[in-house]
């Protein structure tokens, strides 16, 4: 079994090559996004962190049933709620709540923000993803901590 800082780095890692694929697919292959390259990559990257993160510590705290919890979570709240296919605004006054703190609506605001706005109001989206992915993994280290400690 892998020791908790090694399987950090590989989540680290596949995060950041996950951001960059999808920032070159987006950007310079599919032409979706007029958004910078590396800010789009970054956004993305943190993006796949926070998803991995969560769903990890959810997993570690919850056991077999973490997994779907997350599913539920990020998957099915977070993206229904994200502001995607509709705008923020046309959502209902609880979900728009919701959207911007979750993974998924914290990063379509990135996203829009820099293909559309320069990036004028993209550090709380970016504090939201960053949070998201420090937090699970400081309590996943917790966690390890306490049942090494058994």
């Amino acid at each position: 079994m892998l020791a908790l800082r090694h399987r950090f780095r590989l989540i680290w890692g596949f995060s950041a090559a996950c951001g960059t694929i999808a920032a070159v697919i987006a950007g310079p292959v599919m032409g979706a996004l007029p958004a910078p390259f590396l800010p789009l990559a970054g956004t993305l990257a943190l993006l796949a962190a926070a998803a991995a993160f969560t769903t990890k510590l959810l997993g570690t705290w919850l056991g077999p049933l973490g997994v779907p919890v997350a599913t539920l979570l990020l998957l099915t709240v977070g993206n229904s709620t994200s502001g995607a296919t509709i705008g923020v605004v046309l959502l209902p006054r609880l979900a728009r709540v919701v959207s911007g703190l979750l993974p998924p609506g914290a990063a379509i605001r990135a996203v829009a923000d820099l293909s559309y706005f320069g990036g004028a109001h993209v550090s709380g989206p970016l504090i939201t993803l960053a949070l998201w992915a420090v937090i699970g993994a400081l309590l996943v280290g917790l966690r390890s901590r306490r049942v090494a400690a058994r």
